[in-house]
């Protein structure tokens, strides 16, 4: 369930938002006829991500990162020192912190503090590079300081975050394995190609060709469990690859990726039981969803777009 908050007591709003990112502490609040503080903020088991925004002047000190933590100014920009480095960090950039790092965000003069907020639990960052890798890495990723979001790169992670964020706050879609994985692979991926850490070079190198026959066994492993959730880390742990490897085989020898092959199959197995449900019985939407789709317009569009009619056209008429 989202954390929503409007506060105007500056105690209550600093615990609200310590519970939901990091402990911490506001070290100055600006002078404002009355204080208001806003969270919105969606917690899952790996990620937290929410928007924190003060009508004051104000600035906050975090003295132990709990995992990873991006923050991305919405307006004004901020001040960033941790680990005696300062970064200023405008609307299109971002800041990221490593896990241990003391934080200490301070809000430019004329400003107010308005940010959003991504927590990374360790384990899902080190799960992730680790499967990238195929093999242990060590603790912490060293990833720090500045990120430059204006790249068409940056643009699409930055984009990707916050449509997530958005999507948590008006359903469950995170609740959903289906999505949960998949998404959260992405974002984390996506952290890790846009800074830099001590795992950046190998990660740029290409993966090891792979056999064709370990491809064939990753398409009938996804036509086989399409229904179960699955993402890259998951085929690729079933024929033994790294993620890397599994991706490079796909361009390879399938020419899309893995995760969009998946979303081929459930396309067409929505199509399957369309043809033969009972519309009196079902709908377009729980059918889809039962498959992963809860985008219903940008479904509809991919499904008219393969198939040629609208998906409930399909229903009706069979």
């Amino acid at each position: 369930m989202p954390v929503l908050l409007h506060s105007g007591d500056v105690d209550e709003a600093t615990a609200a938002v310590s519970a939901v990112f990091h402990p911490h502490e506001l070290t100055r609040v600006g002078t404002v006829s009355r204080f208001e503080a806003d969270l919105q903020a969606v917690a899952t088991n790996s990620m937290v991500t929410g928007q924190v925004r003060y009508n004051s002047n104000s600035d906050l000190f975090c003295p132990s990162i709990d995992g990873y933590h991006v923050n991305i100014p919405l307006t004004g920009g901020l001040v960033s020192v941790a680990q005696g480095e300062r970064t200023i960090v405008e609307e299109g950039n971002a800041v990221v912190y490593q896990t241990g790092s003391d934080a200490r965000i301070l809000t430019p003069p004329n400003s107010q503090l308005n940010m959003f907020g991504m927590k990374l639990a360790r384990s899902a960052v080190h799960t992730t590079i680790e499967n990238l890798l195929d093999r242990p890495v060590a603790d912490p990723i060293t990833m720090h300081g500045k990120l430059d979001l204006t790249g068409a790169d940056g643009q699409a992670w930055r984009a990707l975050v916050l449509h997530t964020y958005q999507s948590q706050l008006a359903g469950t879609m995170m609740a959903n394995p289906m999505l949960a994985e998949p998404l959260t692979h992405a974002i984390v991926t996506g952290l890790l190609s846009l800074t830099e850490h001590q795992y950046s070079e190998e990660l740029e190198r290409p993966a090891a060709l792979t056999a064709p026959v370990t491809i064939r066994h990753a398409l009938e492993y996804i036509n086989s469990t399409a229904a179960l959730p699955l993402s890259p880390t998951s085929i690729a742990r079933e024929v033994g690859l790294s993620v890397r490897a599994l991706h490079r085989g796909f361009q390879e020898f399938v020419h899309t990726t893995p995760m969009e092959y998946v979303r081929n199959v459930r396309m067409r197995r929505v199509h399957e039981e369309l043809v033969r449900t009972d519309p009196d019985t079902d709908t377009v939407a729980a059918v889809a969803g039962r498959w992963g789709f809860y985008h219903y317009g940008r479904f509809s569009q991919d499904y008219r777009r393969q198939y040629g009619v609208s998906p409930s056209k399909t229903l009706r008429h069979g």
